[in-house]
C-alpha cells in the first residue's frame, strides 16, 4: 500500500508547482524567466502549467535560469524524467568531515546537519544534545539513522516540548509527501511512513495540505522545562554554497523577541536619526 501510494503522487502534476514556487521565491514573473530561458513566454506558460513536457534540455536550461538548489532540481528531474532520476540522496552512514563537526560545534545555538528531504539527523552540536536530547543521531553502526519525522510522530516529549508541534510536524510530513518521492531511496521512505503511522494523526497530516502562510512560518514555540512558561525560537534551515560539496543541511534554532507566526511582508530596516 505504502508504495502505491508512493507511485501516486510521482504521477501527480507538480511539476509546474515546482516551476512556481521557485519563480515566486526569486520574486520574478514568468516573462522574467521566458527571457532568462531564451523561450516565448507562451513557450514557458506550457511549461509552468503543464500544457508541454519538460524535456532534458528544457531542464537544463530552467534549473541555470533560476539557480535551483540541489534538492530541487533532484525533485524536478525525477519528475520530469521518472524512469532514470530515481536516486537515493545519500548514503548511510553519512561522511561527515571535521570541520564540518567543528562549524557545527562553533554555533552557540541548538544546530543539526539533516539529510532532506527525509530528515535523517546526521549530527547535532551541545546546545541542541542538551536541549534536545530525543533529537540525537544514531552511531555509525547503527542499522538506520534517527529521523526526525519519526522522533516527532513517535517520541510523547516532542509534543510536550513543542507548543506548536501540530503545525512543525505537518509542515514535515507535507515536505516528505512532496519532495521525497523520486530522491529518497523508496524502501527508506515506506519505512517512515509506516513506522509514523503508529501516531493517529498520521493520516489527516499526511492527506492535508499547508498554505503557503503555514509553510513558511519559522516560529517555533517551546516549552521551559524549568518554569513552564513558552520560549520562542526562530528556525533556519541552510544549504552551503561554499564548498558546494556539502550534502546535507544546516538546521538551526536562535531566540525570538517576538513570539508570533512569521509575516509574509519582510520588516525593512530604517535609518537612524
Amino acid at each position: 500500500m505504502v508504495f502505491a501510494e508512493l507511485h501516486r503522487a510521482l504521477e501527480q502534476p507538480m511539476l509546474g508547482m515546482f516551476m512556481r514556487y521557485r519563480r515566486e521565491q526569486l520574486g520574478l514573473t514568468q516573462d522574467d524567466v521566458a527571457r532568462r530561458m531564451f523561450v516565448s513566454l507562451s513557450l514557458y506558460r506550457k511549461l509552468e502549467n503543464g500544457e508541454r513536457a519538460m524535456t532534458p534540455d528544457r531542464l537544463a536550461d530552467w534549473s541555470r535560469a533560476m539557480d535551483a538548489p540541489p534538492w530541487l532540481l533532484r525533485k524536478m528531474a525525477s519528475l520530469a524524467l521518472p524512469m532514470v532520476s530515481a536516486v537515493e540522496a545519500g548514503v548511510w552512514p553519512p561522511a561527515l568531515r571535521a570541520e564540518d563537526i567543528e562549524h557545527l560545534e562553533a554555533l552557540p545555538f541548538p544546530a543539526f546537519y539533516h539529510r532532506t528531504p527525509e530528515y535523517e539527523i546526521l549530527a547535532a552540536n551541545q546546545a541542541a544534545r542538551e536541549a534536545f536530547p530525543w533529537l540525537l543521531p544514531t552511531h555509525a553502526d547503527a542499522e538506520r539513522p534517527a529521523n526526525v519525522i519519526e522522533q516527532m510522530m513517535t517520541e510523547p516529549i516532542a509534543r510536550e516540548v513543542l507548543i506548536n508541534w501540530e503545525l512543525i510536524v505537518h509542515r514535515l510530513l507535507f515536505i516528505l509527501r512532496v519532495n521525497a518521492p523520486g530522491t529518497v531511496n523508496p524502501e527508506r521512505l515506506a519505512q517512515i511512513i509506516e513506522t509514523c503511522r503508529v501516531n493517529p494523526e498520521f493520516e489527516r497530516f499526511w492527506t492535508t495540505d499547508l498554505s503557503e502562510d503555514e509553510f513558511n512560518d519559522s516560529l517555533v514555540l517551546v516549552r521551559d522545562p524549568e518554569t513552564g512558561g513558552q520560549l520562542a525560537l526562530t528556525m533556519r534551515s541552510y544549504n552551503a554554497w561554499h564548498p558546494d560539496n556539502c550534502p546535507y543541511q544546516l538546521f538551526v534554532l536562535t531566540p525570538r523577541a517576538d513570539p508570533t507566526p512569521s509575516v509574509s511582508a519582510p520588516i525593512r530596516a530604517t535609518s537612524a536619526g
